[in-house]
Order: C-alpha cells, then structure tokens, then sequence
C-alpha cells in the first residue's frame, strides 16, 4: 500500500483498514491543489484532488477534543494526571509549514535542530467569549520542529498558568487550528 501526492509517494505514519496517516511531501506547491491517492497492489484507489495550503495546524489529540500533551514530568496529560499551574506542559502538532533547513521526506528532526519559518502562539480563551475579554497569551518555552520525530512535526512547550481546578481550552495558532483541552489540577 502506498499513498501519493501528485505521483510523489507519502511517507506513511500509520495505517489500518479504515486509516492511513502521511505526510504531504515538501514539494507541494501552496496555491494549487494536488492528487492524493492510495495505491493498493499498485492499483489507484480513492483518489482526491485536495487544495494545498502553506500551513494548516492541527493539534494531535487523543480523541479530537484533549490534546494529546504531556506534562512537565514526561508523563501524559489526564483527567488522573493533570498538569500543576505554573508547570511547563508539550504540545504537538503538525501543518505549521515549512522548516529551515529544509529536510527530507520522512526524515527525523535531528541535531542540530532546524526552525519553523512561521511562528506560533497558545492562547487560552476566555470562558464567556461574550464577556469582551481577549485570549490571554501563555509563556512558550520553546516552539519548533519535534526533536526525534518525522520533519513536519512541531513540538510546543509553554507555561501553563490558567485556573486551578478547572479544564480549560488553549489554542496554538499559525494561522489557526481547532480549539483543545488540558486538564489542570
């Protein structure tokens, strides 16, 4: 089984019967739109044509909804294991564009790292978004390509200092990305 990105092969992050996950080759163009297929036995199967945007972040989640984030400790974030306030919490991500130096298909960010080209930000909403108040910015730590995984991945470390006793909604923006949820003791 392959995946291909205008006859460009995807290296392959995961797959089973009901799922494959890739990532889009560097070589796509921003602004036009590519052929994405998957090749079964070398036969075309499920073809579509996809636009191809600069960035697209996504936060990796555990159920589309709690990010999938680990705490200070190296532990994972849950609703057992929550992180403190004022401790330092990791997020990862993909879609935030291109990096420098540039990488390979499929390689593994190594030493010494390269950088994102765009930047980044996490926010933590306010609870009544009628209530006039504005996102308040949390403290990153670091921002940039994942250490040890595939080029393309984006590591996020912040401060995370919201409330304690609540679960509550950041977002990291490139150019945006879906709202996520941490759990905090």
């Amino acid at each position: 089984m392959r995946v291909t990105f205008d006859s460009t092969p995807a290296p392959i992050l995961y797959a089973q019967d009901a799922q494959i996950n890739v990532a889009a080759p560097w070589s796509l163009t921003p602004g036009t739109n590519t052929l994405i297929c998957v090749l079964f036995n070398d036969v075309r199967t499920n073809c579509l044509t996809w636009p191809v945007a600069q960035t697209a972040p996504g936060v990796f989640t555990v159920d589309g909804i709690h990010a999938a984030a680990l705490n200070q400790d190296g532990s994972i974030n849950t609703a057992s294991n929550p992180a403190a306030v004022g401790s330092i919490v990791s997020i990862y991500l993909n879609g935030m564009g291109p990096i420098n130096p540039a990488q390979a298909d499929g390689t593994l960010v190594g030493m010494p790292l390269p950088v994102n080209l765009y930047g980044s930000e996490v926010d933590m909403p306010p609870e009544n978004p009628r209530s006039g108040i504005t996102a308040v910015p949390l403290q990153q730590t670091y921002s940039g390509p994942a250490p040890g995984l595939i080029a393309g991945a984006t590591q996020i470390n912040f401060v995370f200092a919201p409330t304690a006793g609540k679960t509550v909604k950041s977002l990291a923006t490139g150019q945006s990305t879906q709202p996520f949820e941490l759990y905090v003791k």
